[in-house]
């Protein structure tokens, strides 16, 4: 995990901020999840935010996201990023191991599950989560 809270930074700068590389389909991953008004949105692996404020945004105050990365660096960005909004909360979690008592209409993850040490681990915490 060191490596990317030494990356995120620079990953948020280049990339992340600008919708460049692979930010480059956020807008089409939250069309095809048919994120809407009122859903409430898990972003997995959500590094600096950008996705998470796409959903934000597409959620609107009724709806509710919670942006998850096991990166401290990136969710501090993220958190900065997003701005003190009551419909998004930042954690920093291990996806094969988290456990919410909220449950999600829709969860994302951009770009990120091969990262994942045991991504089948994940998903089937995800899923029983």
């Amino acid at each position: 995990m060191k490596i990317w809270n030494e990356i995120a930074p620079r990953y948020h700068k280049r990339w992340a901020s600008v919708s460049e590389g692979p930010f480059q389909s956020t807008s089409k991953l939250v069309q095809l999840v048919n994120v809407s008004k009122g859903n409430s949105v898990l972003d997995l692996a959500c590094g600096t935010g950008v996705v998470t404020k796409k959903i934000r945004d597409k959620v609107g105050n009724s709806g509710y996201v919670v942006g998850a990365d096991a990166s401290v660096s990136a969710i501090k960005i993220a958190k900065k990023w997003n701005g003190l909004k009551s419909n998004v909360d930042f954690v920093n979690i291990d996806a094969e191991k988290f456990s919410f008592s909220h449950e999600f209409d829709i969860v994302t993850c951009q770009y990120a599950l091969f990262f994942f040490p045991n991504a089948l681990k994940a998903l089937k915490n995800i899923r029983n989560s």
